[in-house]
């Protein structure tokens, strides 16, 4: 009887690290394809020696830093970092899709970490109000993991800028809020902070922005108005079922 519990714990160990072994060779492989991606930045050096010798930097109006990645994959639509922090990635979008880049690289090849992606709902051209991307909480720390250190007021207080760059222009943003919330399924009644994309007014704005100082974890002190370009970084969060952090900053 020992024998057999012993050999069926040895399979379950042996299971359960050939496992980890694939999870973490997978995280390997997933992060040297993004160190590939990120070598095909245009640098700001490269950019510079251009203008001087009065080639353009403008094709189509994207970003020379990008162009290369976008003629690689029409579906870049920006860069997202976060000073500081691990979150250096790109950011895809597909109109009307949420699904092509939750489980695919760069390449759309199979990885289970995805790759950050603006929500399909949302407008490019002309700019929703409240970008939303999402990004996955994967236990390497990659992605949109260090998120999660936005619980605390402290880490805030050293990481409260956020660089956000679409195809045609540079951006800087202010992080106004974080929120833990939920994903709500079909028969839960609630405040959906990723149902806001676009207000139509200055009532639905202040609505919507009441809604999200409710569920702010602290008060950042930054204030929020009708008309303001605002992303909404979005990730999971397992303290509860369902769980969501989301930070909010404005342009």
């Amino acid at each position: 009887m020992q024998m057999f519990i012993f050999i069926i714990a040895l399979i379950c160990f042996l299971g359960s690290g050939g496992y980890l072994a694939k999870y973490f060779w997978e995280r390997h492989v997933s992060s040297e394809n993004m160190d590939d991606i990120k070598s095909l930045l245009v640098e700001n050096d490269t950019i510079q020696i251009n203008e001087a010798r009065g080639e353009s930097t403008d094709n189509t109006n994207i970003l020379l830093r990008y162009s290369q990645l976008h003629e690689i994959n029409p579906d870049f639509s920006g860069w997202i970092e976060i000073p500081g922090t691990t979150i250096d990635y790109p950011v895809m979008y597909v109109e009307g899709d949420n699904d092509t880049y939750l489980h695919a690289n760069f390449k759309k090849e199979w990885d289970g970490g995805g790759t950050p992606f603006i929500d399909g709902r949302c407008s490019m051209d002309p700019r929703s109000t409240n970008l939303i991307i999402y990004g996955h909480n994967m236990n390497d720390k990659s992605m949109f993991q260090p998120l999660i250190n936005y619980k605390k007021e402290q880490f805030y207080n050293e990481h409260k800028l956020i660089k956000f760059d679409t195809l045609y222009e540079e951006g800087t943003y202010e992080v106004a809020a974080v929120i833990l919330a939920k994903a709500l399924t079909e028969d839960e009644k609630g405040f959906e902070y990723y149902e806001h994309l676009d207000f139509e007014n200055e009532a639905e704005f202040d609505a919507y922005w009441q809604n999200i100082q409710q569920l702010s974890l602290y008060d950042t002190g930054v204030s929020v108005e009708y008309g303001d370009e605002l992303i909404t970084l979005s990730t999971c969060e397992y303290s509860q079922e369902n769980g969501r952090l989301a930070v909010i900053a404005k342009k």
